[in-house]
């Protein structure tokens, strides 16, 4: 069977191809450039009849099938997610879920966001039975810094906060969701403005700033499912006194102004830049209480995210933090 050339096809990663028995996949003919089938639905990969036939290079799926490919890779995440958190530890987990991530922010308009819900029930119903597992999510470092990586460690910090402050459960999966895809409008972003390693220009900036608007298109266009999150994709860089951006907003959601602090911690506790380097945590919460004094961004929220860092429940003992947090405490006090 071939593809002619000019027809559009996904490439998927070869961590998730044990997933995929159930699909067609193809590769490209790397003399003529046409993509041929390399395995039919119903074929393992481990399938002796394919050993007479290896290939090295990246293989694809038709966009009609983005969809099942990842609920397949969700199904099998979900899986794997329980024996990883009883057997294998925080490493193994952040792994399939930067597969899975990976995968899912690969052409995310064409309809698979979909499936990503499940991923987040799996996620949070795995931080209820082994809260240290996901919790620890977000301090496993990777030397390669992407929006993937990112993105999920927001999500981790998002769903460790929500548990602190005793959100429930379907809120849980709603916030830990709209922080996932917070930044998915950067797939959209030219690579060499995403990844530059200097300051960005102007010009550079505002089209960097279009991220929440592509975000929301994307969302709004993936279905009801996803929608909830449409709010933290919007404003995560709103501030409370007008200063953000993209609309200038001061009457932000709940869900924006706890991105907007998550987010920022986030970026300046792990992103390393030629001309920044990253903060140790005291650090990036003292340099945000900054904008909260400006009433830029919301103080008891950025109050129960600190503390929500630490080892210690809502209703444990924090004097270990008092020294840290004592002018913070006073402050929430007078408010």
């Amino acid at each position: 069977m071939l593809i002619k050339k000019k027809e559009k096809w996904i490439p998927v990663r070869k961590s998730n191809l044990k997933y995929y028995d159930d699909l067609d996949l193809y590769y490209q003919n790397k003399t003529s450039g046409n993509v041929l089938l390399y395995k039919s639905s119903g074929m393992k990969i481990s399938d002796a009849r394919l050993k007479n036939k290896p290939y090295t290079g990246t293989l694809y799926i038709r966009p009609e099938d983005k969809q099942n490919c990842l609920r397949f890779a969700q199904r099998g995440f979900s899986t794997d997610l329980t024996h990883s958190i009883m057997k294998e530890g925080v490493g193994k987990v952040k792994e399939g879920l930067i597969n899975l991530v990976d995968e899912t922010l690969n052409e995310p308009r064409s309809g698979g966001l979909a499936v990503v819900p499940e991923t987040m029930e799996a996620i949070v119903d795995g931080y209820s039975r082994q809260p240290e597992i996901i919790k620890n999510l977000a301090k496993i470092s990777h030397s390669d810094y992407t929006t993937t990586i990112h993105s999920i460690n927001v999500m981790a910090l998002t769903v460790g906060y929500c548990f602190f402050i005793e959100k429930n459960y379907n809120t849980t999966v709603q916030y830990g969701l709209a922080a996932l895809f917070h930044d998915i409008g950067k797939t959209e972003i030219p690579i060499d403005i995403l990844a530059s390693p200097r300051k960005l220009t102007d010009n550079e900036f505002n089209t960097m700033k279009n991220h929440t608007i592509l975000g929301a298109e994307i969302l709004q266009a993936n279905g009801p499912s996803v929608h909830s999150a449409i709010p933290g994709t919007m404003e995560h860089h709103e501030k409370l006194d007008g200063s953000g951006y993209p609309h200038n907003k001061t009457k932000i959601s709940e869900l924006g102004q706890i991105l907007a602090i998550i987010d920022s911690y986030e970026a300046i506790t792990n992103d390393e830049r030629l001309y920044r380097s990253a903060m140790d945590p005291i650090e990036a919460l003292s340099l945000l209480k900054v904008e909260v004094d400006r009433k830029r961004l919301n103080q008891k929220i950025f109050v129960d995210f600190a503390y929500s860092l630490t080892d210690f429940t809502k209703n444990a003992s924090r004097s270990r933090y008092k020294d840290v947090f004592q002018g913070w405490n006073m402050a929430e006090a007078k408010a």
